[in-house]
């Protein structure tokens, strides 16, 4: 597989794909067709204060899609995960999706959430570790009803209710809502998201989030571009607030059909110390640079090797002797086979 063909699923896959999947509706046949894809990711990763590094399984991933007719799809993708020394089996997300008339969609279950240009697998990524804005600015998956509509061959928009960020079940009776508006063409893709909800309850005090994101990405001849933009506001139950502002550049270049090269810069201003407050007691600014060399070693099977460096104007981090740092090195190996 070449790392060009890779790159380009996964920025068409930035921008919810309501066109396509209505245009694919209508090619398909009536008759029931089920696949099988999924993925096995295993890595070397060490922080370099830490004085030694680490192996592991990360994730075995099985996606099941089965398409019972031109209307209806049934998906599910079930991974087990490294949770310590053991593995944690659970569903990542698994949904029914009817394509009705006039390119409406409606999706019912659990999905990965339409917000944000990096998206969650490995095998989609283009380095081993997530950007600040995606690991802290944005939700992964999402538990609803979603309802798309293609306008266009270029412009489409969802709209989800949903129990909350992360959230299987419902903990304080009130939704959390959001959409997107898209935008694409065969080699760009755009998008602006909204999604605002309260949140917590049971044992975790209540707090009302809002979060804007919009996501560009363009991928030329042997280049993608990519750019995010985040916004964070959070107001508590004392009516106090709290707000963050995030963004990522990214680049990557193929220089040919197995090797390409990708950078990536993260920014994370924590302005209210809501987001790391917890930890450090006091706002802070992050920022993150993260270097990736990228191989293509045979058909479905790719490796890269990361760097990166971490760095807060306030003591976030530990160095090799425990004490307070503002900055943080890590590198990882990684190598992922996908089917």
């Amino acid at each position: 597989m070449k790392i060009k063909s890779l790159l380009a699923a996964a920025l068409a896959a930035a921008t919810f794909p309501l066109a396509q999947t209505s245009a694919l509706a209508q090619e398909r046949e009536e008759t029931p067709d089920t696949q099988l894809s999924g993925f096995v990711d295993a890595s070397y990763f060490e922080e370099i204060a830490n004085r030694g590094g680490e192996f592991g399984l990360d994730q075995v991933e099985l996606d099941i899609e089965h398409r019972a007719s031109s209307k209806t799809l049934l998906r599910a993708d079930l991974e087990w995960v490294k949770d310590g020394e053991d593995y944690l089996a659970q569903v990542e997300q698994a949904y029914m999706r009817y394509d009705c008339g006039d390119d409406w969609s409606f999706t019912f279950g659990r999905f990965n959430a339409p917000i944000g240009f990096e998206l969650l697998d490995p095998n989609e990524m283009y380095q081993y570790s997530h950007g600040l804005v995606f690991d802290y600015g944005v939700p992964t998956n999402l538990t609803g009803l979603m309802i798309g509509k293609s306008i266009d061959e270029h412009f489409d928009v969802v709209a989800y209710g949903v129990n909350g960020w992360e959230q299987n079940a419902e903990s304080n009776r009130v939704k959390t809502y959001g959409g997107r508006l898209g935008y694409s063409t065969e080699i760009s893709s755009a998008g602006f998201s909204l999604i605002s909800g309260k949140e917590g309850g049971g044992d975790d005090p209540e707090f009302k989030r809002t979060v804007l994101d919009l996501d560009l990405g363009c991928s030329p001849e042997d280049w993608v571009f990519g750019a995010e933009l985040n916004h964070g506001h959070v107001r508590l139950i004392d009516a106090s607030s709290a707000d963050w502002l995030a963004a990522l550049l990214m680049v990557h270049r193929d220089f040919n059909e197995r090797v390409g090269f990708t950078i990536r810069y993260d920014y994370f201003d924590d302005q209210d110390a809501w987001v790391f407050g917890p930890a450090e007691g006091q706002a802070q600014k992050r920022q993150a640079i993260t270097l990736a060399p990228t191989f293509v070693l045979d058909e479905g099977l790719g490796a890269l090797i990361e760097f990166r460096v971490d760095r807060s104007d306030r003591d976030a981090f530990v160095d090799r002797d425990g004490q307070p740092s503002k900055s943080s090195i890590s590198i990882a190996a990684e190598m992922t086979y996908a089917f």
